[in-house]
């Protein structure tokens, strides 16, 4: 049975989402507000509230990354994410990168990052909305990813994602 509501609360907020740990200058936050917009050209877009550090970062830098990190490496978005300023990378124990198109520092671990400059901000409500063209992607070979889902709450959970395992639709 479904119960109804009009907003986002704990009655419905058990849904899967792909998390990553943003990069904005040295600080690392997990994000799970994020999604891709357009291929050609080639952009994303996040959302983040006013009331995380990484939102004055981004509006101040206007350049980010996304460290996408298989799921065993949860603890360190718990840790980055309950921490608030301080060095996160040595909190995390993970290894910080030099980012080669943008200024922010990445995060080595990822088995994916994408370097991305802000070109548009919007507002609807409590979170911006940063519009950003991807100017690098890093890929790792990596055979059998799981990915991070935050499930809200502070839940998180994941599956196997393993190409030669995965059905399209057509061949259904």
């Amino acid at each position: 049975m479904f119960t109804r509501t009009k907003k986002l609360d704990s009655t419905c907020h058990k849904q899967p989402r792909p998390t990553v740990l943003l990069s904005v200058a040295n600080n690392i936050m997990p994000l799970s507000w994020h999604m891709p917009v357009s291929k050609s050209p080639l952009r994303y877009a996040i959302c983040l509230r006013d009331e995380n550090k990484s939102y004055d970062l981004l509006h101040i830098n206007e350049q980010f990354a996304l460290n996408f990190l298989d799921f065993s490496y949860l603890e360190a978005f718990e840790k980055s994410g309950s921490e608030h300023g301080g060095d996160k990378f040595k909190l995390t124990n993970l290894t910080p990168k030099k980012a080669q198109t943008i200024n922010a520092t990445l995060i080595e671990e990822a088995y994916m990052i994408y370097e991305c400059k802000v070109i548009d901000i919007l507002n609807y409500g409590d979170h911006d909305v940063f519009i950003s063209e991807i100017t690098l992607i890093h890929s790792k070979d990596v055979k059998d990813v799981k990915p991070t889902l935050f499930t809200g709450e502070g839940y998180y959970e994941t599956t196997s994602l393993n190409p030669q395992r995965v059905l399209r639709v057509e061949d259904v």
